[in-house]
């Protein structure tokens, strides 16, 4: 399977509504941040704890679109894309669209993410095209 496409199999395992919460832990390097929309930081075990805490309940998630995936080097990845969401966050419920950045490290071989930091809800897709 080429770098490319072990990447984007990753993405959709991070969109995957039962493994998102995991998928860091699972997937990322040891100094991984995730920037929430609030722009508060959290790491692979603090985004795990979040999703199992009863606060979010994911209903649907999916890629929506790609818009970039640039090799920086032969081991750095980025790649920026639009995220479907549907999640009750605290008894709420969100239909979100936002977009996500989110940056890939070749650690010993295998690719991990370093870096994801998604938008507010509100992507507008037309200013993609």
């Amino acid at each position: 399977m080429e770098d490319r496409d072990k990447i984007i199999s990753m993405l959709n395992e991070f969109a995957n509504p039962k493994k998102m919460g995991s998928f860091f832990v699972n997937n990322a390097t040891s100094d991984f941040l995730f920037i929430r929309p609030s722009g508060n930081p959290i790491t692979a075990k603090g985004f795990e704890k979040m999703m199992l805490s009863g606060d979010v309940i994911q209903e649907e998630s999916a890629i929506t679109k790609i818009h970039r995936f640039d090799f920086l080097s032969e081991d750095v990845v980025m790649c920026i894309f639009t995220l479907g969401s549907k999640f009750t966050y605290k008894g709420i419920h969100n239909d979100d669209l936002p977009t996500v950045t989110s940056i890939f490290r070749k650690e010993v071989n295998n690719w991990k993410i370093y870096w994801m930091q998604r938008s507010s809800g509100e992507s507008d897709l037309s200013l993609w095209d």
